[in-house]
């Protein structure tokens, strides 16, 4: 009899009938029951552990600092996302598809040169097109027969110039197979000394017949079974140590470990062609340090006091372990910004700073929230934002796309208010508190010193263990553990009102308070408090805080190595059986069910975790297992409440001592998503479309439809307004045109929110960073896959449907026009409609999409109850780079569900 786990993973994968790929891209609910069964290794784990070893041997650390942490988890989601796409052999490594494999790694390689020789480095282009690489790397040594071959350790060859010597198209690689347990899929028998790779049903590559060998597993329609559920087939795969997904379950552990191997030895490849300040970039070796600066003719006195504190924060760290990865300078005035500097040059960025001078702003608004989003837009994912201004923003309308960027990247930000003409506008609070961040309204003459807090909380391994904002009109008490790895503790107090700042006690575990003679620096501020301490007592302290009426801030920060690096919500991406759990994009939806992914480092047992408001009354405990091959990683499901929440972590050290720690981007849920389109990369002087979905969750109401992004390159945004019913969506065209002189590596950063006409709280965003590449387009024939990778009920009688189109030919599409569609009833009686209304306008045209890339479009038709089953036909053409057009038909079967 078959196992219940086999069962029910047979009935979940017949349901989905989609392919599966690869070693599990992240851990999910079947990675998780593999591990469980044996251990398997992920794409998480093969990348976590390759990289882990080369910062620790590169930059001589004992453990990943927190900004190394972030960037490699960068990479990561990087890699894991390359699984939404199963029809490109190239980029798993299959169907004996070395030469598009290979020439895929060398475009990525060149890609991530780019982006770490452009001024400024663009570390996020880097890292994504090194995770999507390293994701194909690490396909070679699960779906090829290199490990079966006897070998151990890197391929010399793969990701490297020439060619892999792969078995020939008339080559037997493949020859029956030998029959396991009825539990397992039956193991292909391997022929001869040639490398070769599984063929998979469905992609690009047609299996030849039985002389080739399967990607094997289930659902694998290029492979023979004997099941009749179809669920056992035979193949190569070594993707997990479950037999029942993997025929050749026996040599994961050998293919993992030359995975490792392999990851290792491109980004060897990669640093011998980098100097140290860009290896250190890619790898997030280092702070940063950025600053938004208001520069209108009031705020001479400010910016120098700034000048001088930054400038001293620079000249201390030269040359120490603290020494700044990214500096980071975006003034604005009115009615202009900039210009913005992003460097790893000390000298050039205290000229930059030392340049600055005040002068203009007539009128009191200026415009600080496109300051923060041009600051943000170019520092590095991880860090904090300060903005110095003494007026209110004029275009505050911007505070949702700040706060959105500024959480996709998790940068807290910090605005320092100097009030002479009403600074306190709603989207600054709000950015600092959803960020978490701080805000301090404060006299000119403190801007030099509340500048000190850039210093103490701009550093490697910054820990948050309290971030609340709340009232005090009475004193309220925290207990705030101090665990053995905490070397400095600081608390940050700050009102918003000028000239009555909060009371602050601080008290150590023996009871002794803390005063400006026992602590390392203490700072009495017009509106609040900073206090810092170097190697605290370990124990619980205590703090409190009192005398404050209105909306307050309070921080609590270390310096650790034991750190909650990030707390992500997730749902299932990728394809059947290796699910992993993808990060969503924007803020959740009240009472979604989703799961939650937290990562810890420095810590010697599983945490509990709990999910509070942001004035820190506990809304629940949270349930997360620890992944069973890397105890720093934890997961589990999750419904979103329907209010906004932080996570916290807590336990005890080794050493008995508790600690806590917190994620303080605040999580905000909203009834409206928006959802980015997969990133396509740009090329100067030439337009490009993306699609984006809005989708409305609560009842009926009109969208406003907005788009920024830093390097100015949209050209148009179509509609601008969306009436959305509920449950409704639609679809949103972003079209960017970056100029012919554009750098290669460059990137821009974008932003499309949807706010709500009538409640001003209701609004998200998504954000998405896009590639400036040089790589030339590829000449030849277009040719596209149309398959339907989603279904929805938007409404009785109404079903969107997710249609994607994948460029399965040789050349570069121009353009490629859907120009109708043709729904057809095929059982049942009624007529089924294209809805208009909320289907993009046809036709529509998507330019420049190149060989393996792919978009998706969302169609809407009415399905009378009676329409058991229909067809959807989609109709266009295409256009090479010649101008040539060549014309398609594609057509699906649909099942109402």
């Amino acid at each position: 009899m078959r196992t219940a786990l086999s069962l029910l993973l047979a009935s979940l994968l017949l349901v989905a009938s989609i392919p599966s790929q690869a070693f599990c891209p992240k851990n999910g609910f079947v990675c998780y029951i593999t591990s469980k069964s044996g251990g398997s290794l992920t794409h998480q784990d093969i990348t976590q552990r390759g990289i882990e070893e080369l910062d620790k041997r590169y930059f001589a650390v004992p453990k990943l600092s927190a900004s190394m942490q972030k960037a490699l988890d960068q990479i990561i989601e990087a890699n894991a996302k390359v699984d939404e796409d199963q029809t490109s052999s190239a980029k798993h490594f299959d169907g004996e598809n070395a030469a598009g494999a290979q020439l895929r790694l060398a475009t990525l390689k060149q890609n991530i040169l780019d982006a770490l020789r452009s001024d400024p480095i663009n570390v996020i282009g880097a890292r994504d097109n090194l995770g999507s690489a390293l994701h194909t790397i690490q396909d070679f040594y699960s779906h090829s027969n290199w490990v079966e071959l006897g070998n151990s350790g890197a391929h010399p060859g793969v990701g490297r110039p020439g060619p892999l010597l792969f078995s020939g198209p008339a080559t037997v690689a493949c020859s029956g197979f030998t029959t396991t347990v009825r539990t397992c899929a039956n193991s292909s028998n391997l022929v001869g000394a040639l490398l070769t790779s599984g063929y998979y049903g469905g992609e690009d590559r047609v299996k030849p017949g039985a002389l080739k060998c399967s990607h094997g597993g289930p659902l694998d329609s290029s492979s023979p079974s004997s099941d009749p559920l179809g669920y056992f087939r035979e193949g190569i795969n070594k993707d997990t140590r479950y037999c029942d997904i993997s025929p050749h379950s026996g040599d994961h552990g050998a293919a993992a470990g030359a995975a490792i191997a392999g990851t290792q030895q491109f980004i060897e490849d990669i640093k011998a062609e980098l100097n140290q300040a860009q290896l250190k970039a890619l790898l997030g070796a280092g702070p940063t340090l950025a600053f938004s600066i208001d520069t209108t003719g009031s705020m001479g006195g400010i910016i120098a006091g700034v000048r001088a504190s930054a400038t001293s924060i620079v000249d201390a760290r030269l040359g120490t372990d603290e020494e700044p990865l990214q500096y980071v300078l975006a003034p604005f005035n009115d009615p202009g910004t900039g210009p913005t500097t992003a460097t790893n040059n000390a000298v050039l960025f205290k000229s930059q700073i030392a340049s600055l001078f005040a002068s203009g702003g007539d009128d009191c608004p200026e415009l600080a929230m496109t300051g923060m989003y041009n600051g943000l837009s170019l520092a590095d994912p991880g860090g904090d934002l300060f903005m110095y201004t003494d007026a209110a923003a004029k275009d505050a309308g911007l505070a949702g796309a700040v706060i959105s960027l500024a959480k996709s990247k998790a940068i807290k930000i910090y605005p320092m208010l100097f009030g002479s003409c009403s600074p306190l506008t709603p989207g600054f609070l709000q950015a600092a508190a959803e960020t978490g961040g701080q805000v301090f309204y404060l006299n000119g003459s403190e801007a030099g010193a509340v500048t000190e807090l850039a210093d103490l909380v701009g550093r490697n391994n910054v820990v948050q263990i309290l971030s609340t904002v709340d009232t005090f009109a009475a004193t309220k008490s925290y207990t705030v553990p101090v665990d053995t790895s905490l070397r400095r503790l600081t608390v940050s107090v700050s009102g918003t009102v000028a000239g009555v700042p909060p009371s602050v006690t601080l008290t150590r575990p023996d009871g002794v308070v803390i005063t400006e003679a026992t602590a390392t620096k203490y700072l009495r501020l017009s509106s609040g408090s900073i206090i810092s301490i170097d190697n605290p007592p370990r124990g619980v302290w205590k703090l409190a805080v009192g005398n404050s009426f209105d909306q307050t801030y309070v921080n609590v920060n270390g310096i650790s190595g034991l750190a909650f690096n990030s707390f992500n919500l997730a749902r299932f991406g990728a394809m059947p059986p290796h699910q992993g759990l993808m990060v969503i994009d924007g803020e959740p939806a009240p009472g979604q069910a989703l799961y939650g992914i937290a990562t810890l480092t420095g810590i010697a047992g599983a945490p509990q975790f709990q999910l509070r408001r942001k004035n820190f009354d506990a809304l629940g405990a949270l349930a997360l297992e620890q992944d069973q091959t890397d105890n720093g990683k934890f997961f589990g499901a999750l419904r979103v409440p329907n209010e906004p929440f932080v996570v916290y972590a807590s336990g005890t050290d080794s050493s008995g001592y508790a600690y806590q720690r917190l994620v303080s981007v605040m999580v905000t849920p909203q009834t409206v998503s928006v959802t980015p389109p997969s990133r396509q990369d740009l090329r100067p002087g030439v337009s490009t479309t993306l699609l984006y979905r809005v989708r409305n969750d609560g009842p009926a109401d009109v969208f406003t439809i907005g788009a920024t992004d830093d390097k100015h390159y949209i050209t148009s945004v179509s509609p601008s307004t969306l009436t959305l019913a509920r449950g409704a969506s639609a679809n949103v065209s972003v079209t960017l045109t970056p100029p012919a002189g554009a750098r290669i590596g460059s990137s821009d950063s974008l932003t499309v929110s949807a706010q709500s006409v009538s409640v001003a709280t209701l609004h998200n965003s998504a954000s998405l960073t896009v590639f400036v590449t040089g790589v030339a387009q590829t000449p030849g024939r277009p040719d596209f896959l149309a398959e339907i990778v989603g279904q929805e009920t938007v409404a009785p009688g109404v079903i969107g449907l997710d249609v994607r189109f994948t460029n399965t030919g040789v050349g570069t599409a121009r353009n490629m026009t859907l120009g109708s569609v043709a729904p057809r009833t095929l059982t049942g009686t009624g007529t089924v409609t294209l809805n208009t209304t909320l289907s993009p306008p046809l036709p529509f045209v998507t330019p420049n999409v190149d060989v393996g890339s792919f978009f998706t479009v969302r169609l809407t038709f009415n399905v009378p109850s009676t329409v058991q089953r229909f067809s959807v036909g989609e109709n266009g053409n295409v256009t090479d780079l010649s101008g040539v057009s060549y014309g398609y038909a594609h057509a699906q079967s649909v099942i109402p569900k």
